[in-house]
């Protein structure tokens, strides 16, 4: 098998689901367990522009890597803003219903 085959062939077994772009992964890089951030601060923290913010999260949340969870009145403008975190598990399902 060439060089060039073997590429193509690792490119195409990568699954799309799993890969995040660089931007993609510079914003996951800032969420932890139990940490929310708006859209806004990931700009900050990120040093990236609002818009170029937006796209990333929205892809994001469409993968499931993120979630909508709650708001934060930001200090400046007195607006609600939507906080994103990491995805928790449903720890209701860890106890057995009783009946």
């Amino acid at each position: 098998m060439t060089v060039a085959e073997t590429s193509a062939e690792a490119y195409r077994s990568r699954s799309p689901a799993l890969y995040l772009s660089p931007k993609e992964q510079q914003v996951m890089r800032l969420f932890r367990s139990g940490v929310s951030l708006s859209r806004q601060q990931i700009s900050q923290k990120a040093r990236m522009p609002i818009n170029g913010v937006c796209g990333r999260v929205d892809s994001l949340l469409a993968a499931g890597r993120l979630e909508e969870r709650g708001f934060r009145i930001d200090p400046n403008t007195n607006k609600r803003q939507k906080l994103l975190r990491i995805p928790q598990p449903d720890q209701a399902q860890l106890f057995p219903k009783v009946p």
